[in-house]
Order: C-alpha cells, then sequence, then structure tokens
C-alpha cells in the first residue's frame, strides 16, 4: 500500500491556529487539546481518505469527537494526496463556498 501524502491549505492552518489560540483563552490548555483531536482526525484520513462522506462537490468532511469542528478536505486517489482545505465549526459557513 502506497503512503499517502497530506497537504494543508495556508487557510486551514490558520483555522487551525485561530481555534486553538481561541480555546487556550477560553482554559488553559484547551487548545492543545482540540489540536490533538484534529490530529486524530487526520490520521483517521490518512489511514482511509474515503471514509468521510462527501459534503460539497468533491470536498469530504470529517469531524472531531471531541470539539465541534470538522477538517474539510479532498482525495485525489491517482496521486494518493490529501488536500485539507479548512478546519471548520459546525456553525459556521466555509468561507471557500462563497
Amino acid at each position: 500500500m502506497s503512503r499517502i501524502k497530506i497537504i494543508f491549505s495556508a487557510g486551514a492552518l490558520q483555522d487551525m491556529l485561530e481555534a486553538k489560540q481561541w480555546y487556550n483563552q477560553q482554559q488553559s490548555g484547551l487548545g492543545n487539546r482540540f489540536q490533538s483531536d484534529v490530529e486524530e482526525v487526520i490520521k483517521r484520513i490518512k489511514m482511509n481518505p474515503t471514509f468521510a462522506s462527501i459534503k460539497f462537490g468533491s470536498i469530504r468532511t470529517a469531524a472531531c469527537s471531541s470539539f465541534p469542528y470538522a477538517v474539510h478536505y479532498e482525495y485525489e486517489e491517482l496521486e494518493k494526496l490529501v488536500r485539507i482545505i479548512s478546519i471548520f465549526h459546525f456553525s459556521r459557513k466555509p468561507y471557500w463556498m462563497d
């Protein structure tokens, strides 16, 4: 089985940083727990990129287990490439949909 490559958009990295900072302001260490939750989702995606449902065109969403966030990504099967587009709170409309 060939390895899956994961790449992050600048927006996804910014999403994660902002959410982590916000959670750390709410409670010390909570942002780190958020980041760990997102990292677990990304591990699941890497193990099986097609497990998550397609929600928007070719974009799949994989929910975090402890926080109300989802990782939005595209999977290019031929290239074995996962492109993380955003890490978004469930109640917000993803900025890339505008």
